[in-house]
């Protein structure tokens, strides 16, 4: 069976890290994800990441420390306080100690994320850096996941260890949620002027939008000099207005997640692919990063996700083992090999 020449000569230029163009994502992105060039497409991704990182994958967790009825209104968020059922709260010390012991037990967590609101009190936040610094391994970096934020306040975070940040302009903005584009745009701008790696998304992609808009924000992350990229399908969270639309497959969103790995592969500080939710389509198709959460969670209605949706630590050894990936990889890149007996060591067969 054949592919189209020039899906070949697409996947050629990837073999050979000669950089896609906006042009090459359109094509790959407008393939059926049900046909045999799909399959080809997410196999050429998924060895190609798989080849650049010794077949290693990370496991990351993200703690979500507040809660409020979020000023940014996205439709598509169970926070936005439009629609929100949620109070104001905020994670309390004793909490905070045991989700990170329950991530950090077995030191195999590249990094934990601590996710905030879009408005948030940076004292507050910067305290629970502190807090989360000496409590997790040397080899756990620490990232930031909030709202639009200035320059100083990222090196303020710098200066207390934070590695980088998770922010992302996305699908949407300005029309799906209250907040202004630019803001966001200018955000990424200050984590990297603050000397911060850069993380971030194709997201929240839903049925209703187009191949040309998922081109746009994919290039986003591309032209700005990424460490990691991604892609999120929004979920139909119950009661958020966007639920109308419903989902895509995961079988779509994994031909998306092998597009974006294809094209943000070549950038010079790209080092690992994520997809959410986790799900096994996506790491044969180019993710190689996996999430454990708790707290918080913008995708689901119960206040502690690690009761709901969020995975926890074991599952994700588990998912990665399944998926055929040999070494889990620490914050410092360090290896540890994922096999049946580390499985067993680390409590994760179930």
């Amino acid at each position: 069976m054949k592919i189209t020449s020039q899906l070949e000569k697409i996947l050629e230029k990837a073999w050979c890290h000669v950089p896609l163009d906006r042009q090459d994502c359109k094509y790959l992105l407008s393939i059926d994800e049900k046909s045999f060039e799909s399959g080809v497409l997410r196999a050429a991704a998924a060895s190609i990441i798989r080849e650049k990182n010794d077949n290693s994958a990370i496991i990351i967790g993200q703690i979500g420390v507040d809660v409020t009825p979020c000023p940014g209104g996205c439709k598509f968020c169970t926070f936005g306080e439009d629609h929100t059922n949620f109070e104001s709260s905020h994670l309390g010390e004793d909490e905070l100690r045991q989700k990170i012991a329950d991530f950090c037990k077995y030191d195999d967590l590249y990094a934990l994320y601590l996710m905030t609101m879009h408005t948030y009190d940076l004292e507050r936040y910067l305290q629970t850096i502190e807090s989360a610094k000496k409590l997790v391994p040397e080899t756990t970096q620490i990232w930031a996941n909030v709202g639009d934020t200035g320059l100083d306040a990222f090196k303020e975070m710098k200066k207390i260890g934070v590695t980088g940040v998770y922010h992302v302009c996305r699908i949407g903005e300005g029309i799906d949620t209250k907040l202004d584009p630019q803001d966001r745009l200018q955000t990424m701008r200050n984590a990297l002027d603050a000397g911060l790696e850069l993380y971030t998304c194709c997201e929240p992609i839903g049925p209703e939008h187009t191949v040309d808009q998922l081109v746009d924000n994919i290039f986003i992350g591309i032209e700005m000099g990424i460490t990691q990229h991604a892609a999120m399908r929004r979920v139909a969270v119950p009661g958020s207005p966007l639920a109308r639309y419903g989902q895509i497959s995961e079988l779509r969103l994994a031909h998306i997640v092998a597009v974006i790995s294809l094209c943000s592969i070549t950038v010079p500080t790209m080092a690992y692919m994520g997809v959410h939710e986790p799900n096994t389509l996506s790491y044969a198709a180019g993710a190689n990063i996996v999430t454990a959460e708790s707290g918080a969670n913008p995708r689901d209605c119960q206040s502690d996700t690690a009761k709901n949706r969020g995975m926890d630590m074991a599952r994700c050894r588990k998912m990665l083992f399944e998926c055929g990936f040999t070494n889990i990889r620490k914050g410092d890149e360090s290896k540890i090999p994922l096999d049946l007996n580390y499985l067993i060591e680390t409590d994760s067969l179930d």
